[in-house]
């Protein structure tokens, strides 16, 4: 193919894009309203996936310690605890001796104090409130923990419930997101099909005597290609600007209505990190719906 035919073709299908400005204005609309549709999806599913994720790892096991046990047997079990954050498993940990549970005991019962006249400190047991990396990780690890001395075997807890219920909510989350995405392709798809056929249909005799004149079907679909992918591309990066701007709007509201409820921990990621990743997909997105769609209107007037 000569460089000069393509550029004839390239702007033959740019101009058409002017020339038909009523169906293109209805073909750049869908693909906006698609793409907008689609980047807010993508961007709830990314929050709520950061936000479970991070609630993975505010999990905690909470392993108490044998109040029999010997010092040594205790350092045992810290040495266990820093060897395995050394080792990437566990994230973060804290020991909560019994005078601190005491203390932050009596706080919290500070308007019943009474109830704690007949106990001391001694009566409870230090605590280790460990974080890990991963939540794989756990049986493992506290697998291993019930064997040292120093740990009360019977009073090692974590959440796997709560833990399970979150997974099973990203799985939902996903697969409701992929039939979201899926339809909204397919449906994108045919009417920008739709709309680019009424465009080849005004042109069908044109289409039909350039076949009986010898014209390769390359030849006859590279502009209305053209034309999808600058329709395509148009729509990505205006979509992009209202998606940004609706999105940082929605991140103000919402994480000012999680303060106000007492809910900190649940945020909004910001825009600004994920910003290239949105414009290339809807990038991708945008041409590739009207490359799909040009193609599939023009190809019923090749038959001839």
């Amino acid at each position: 193919m000569k460089i000069r035919t393509v550029r004839l073709l390239v702007k033959e299908g740019t101009f058409n894009v002017y020339k038909n400005k009523l169906m293109s204005f209805a073909s750049l609309a869908t693909v906006i309203a698609t793409l907008f549709i689609l980047g807010l999806v993508l961007l709830i599913v990314v929050n709520v996936t950061t936000n479970i994720d991070n609630m993975k790892k505010d999990l905690e096991v909470v392993a108490f310690l044998d109040r029999d046990a010997s010092i040594l047997e205790k350092e045992e079990v810290g040495l266990y605890i820093e060897e395995n954050r050394k080792a990437g498993i566990v994230l973060s940990y804290r020991l909560e001796t019994a005078d601190e549970f005491f203390e932050s005991l009596k706080t919290d019962l500070r308007n019943n104090e009474k109830l704690l006249d007949d106990l001391s400190p001694e009566l409870f047991p230090d605590c280790y409130y460990i974080k890990l990396n991963h939540p794989d990780y756990s049986d493992d690890f506290i697998a291993k923990l019930k064997l040292y001395e120093g740990i009360d075997a019977d009073w090692i807890s974590y959440p796997k419930d709560e833990l399970e219920k979150l997974s099973g909510t990203l799985s939902v989350i996903n697969y409701v997101t992929i039939f979201i995405l899926i339809v909204l392709i397919v449906v994108s798809i045919l009417l920008i099909s739709n709309t680019i056929r009424l465009t080849v249909f005004a042109r069908r005799k044109e289409i039909e005597i350039m076949k009986y004149v010898g014209a390769l079907d390359w030849f006859i679909r590279l502009p209305f290609i053209v034309e999808g992918m600058i329709i395509g591309l148009a729509g990505s990066l205006v979509s992009f600007f209202f998606t940004s701007q609706t999105y940082s709007w929605i991140r103000s509201g919402l994480d000012t209505l999680f303060a106000s409820a007492g809910v900190p921990n649940l945020k909004m990621i910001e825009f600004n990190p994920v910003a290239l990743r949105v414009l290339v997909i809807y990038v991708i997105f945008g041409m590739t719906m009207g490359i799909i769609g040009s193609f599939m209107s023009v190809r019923k007037h090749l038959n001839v």
